[in-house]
């Protein structure tokens, strides 16, 4: 994940802990580094975030195609009833979370 300087993982564990507004400007300065030395990782209420329904998920493809991981709890989205609702990203359990947590940096919740 590391390409330039410091990786950082991203963990959005709420839908809502920010407006959609906010986190869309996020998501858009994010397309806009050069080269993201980020990971997405999506848990909890946060995982709707990732589904057809979601209000960022022009800029979660647009990431994603910049090559940026996109994670999203396979417990979480189950628990919610959105496993087959998943639009971008990958799917991983709690082991491939804290592996992504673990790989990164610096790890940024919101």
């Amino acid at each position: 994940m590391e390409k330039n300087g410091k990786s950082l993982a991203i963990v959005i564990g709420e839908n809502g802990s920010c407006s959609d507004g906010q986190l869309a400007t996020l998501l858009q300065d994010l397309q806009a580094l050069e080269e993201p030395s980020i990971q997405l990782v999506f848990t909890a209420e946060g995982v709707s975030l990732v589904t057809h329904d979601s209000p960022v998920l022009i800029q979660l493809r647009a990431l994603e195609a910049k090559g940026v991981p996109i994670l999203a709890c396979s417990t979480c989205l189950s628990y919610a009833g959105l496993r087959d609702q998943v639009a971008v990203g990958k799917v991983g359990g709690m082991a491939r979370i804290m592996e992504a947590m673990q790989s990164a940096d610096q790890v940024a919740a919101i």
